[in-house]
């Protein structure tokens, strides 16, 4: 092997800050999403046993981490507020009236629900793009839906330029990346 086959072919470094989060049913939170992570991927390990040292050998399952996003919080609280209508309407809601709400809110959606009619998921795509701004590659996050969302932190010594953001963290089945 000589040194000119050990290089790269492309050494442009990839930026953090050229990417595109577009979800299915948070328009609001898609326009100011401002952090997204590409979620971690491991399998499951299976131990075998010897009287010297344990070996392993790979499992059976891949396990994905969460997908966390931050967010900066419109005066309306309208992103914020699509992420906790959305969990309410998953969850045990005070009455009926929240589950129906959830179903009109997103009319159409074909997704997989864990109720009759009611969508508990929803899909979302993280594109990234290269150091021209050219879309490289298109991560499709499958079945998704809330588990967290943070808090609103408000402070009266804070200057007026200083916005508020919250974070959210989500599930997901699986997710597939595509080279575009």
């Amino acid at each position: 092997m000589t040194a000119l086959t050990r290089n790269p072919i492309n050494t442009s470094l990839l930026q953090s800050t050229k990417f595109r989060l577009v979800f299915d049913r948070l328009p609001v939170v898609t326009y100011f999403c401002q952090t997204a992570n590409l979620p971690g991927v491991s399998v499951t390990e299976i131990p075998r046993y010897t009287p010297f040292v344990e070996l392993y050998h790979p499992g059976e399952k891949l396990m994905y981490d969460t997908f966390n996003i931050t967010f900066l919080v419109d005066e309306d609280l309208r992103g914020w507020r699509e992420i906790h209508d959305w969990m309410r309407g998953m969850t045990f809601p005070t009455n009926f009236d929240e589950y129906k709400n959830l179903s009109r809110r997103f009319p159409g959606t074909t997704l997989p629900t864990f109720s009759k009619n009611i969508p508990a998921y929803s899909d979302a795509i993280l594109t990234i793009f290269s150091n021209q701004n050219n879309p490289q590659f298109r991560v499709k996050l499958i079945d998704m839906f809330p588990v967290n969302l943070g808090g609103l932190s408000f402070n009266v010594s804070d200057s007026a330029e200083n916005t508020i953001t919250s974070d959210a963290t989500f599930r997901f089945s699986y997710y597939d990346l595509d080279i575009i």
